[in-house]
């Protein structure tokens, strides 16, 4: 695939010069990036950042959200499968 970047001055000199420390040309340079942030396995942060949201915008207390933990480690416990649906639904009714 080919594409095509409209880049600021700055950044194309930015970039050069990136790639060129690192030994590359700069559309292997950036085909590496790309490669790296595809590729990067995520951080505990970007899984949970949706949850947090939602955990946010619910509104609830912090003794909500441990009652809610502790129903669904139970849940777990007991067998029942765990969803992310499921847990976005006890939150909106906890409203």
């Amino acid at each position: 695939m080919t594409v095509v970047l409209e880049l600021k001055p700055e950044i194309e000199e930015a970039l050069q010069k990136k790639a060129k420390a690192n030994g590359f040309e700069v559309n292997i340079y950036l085909e590496k990036l790309i490669e790296k942030d595809i590729d990067h396995p995520k951080t505990l942060d970007e899984i949970l950042a949706p949850f947090r949201r939602e955990v946010e915008e619910s509104g609830i207390t912090d003794d909500e959200l441990d009652v809610l933990v502790e129903e669904s480690k139970q849940d777990i416990h007991n067998g029942k499968t765990l969803s992310y649906d499921n847990v976005k639904k006890r939150l909106k009714f906890k409203k």
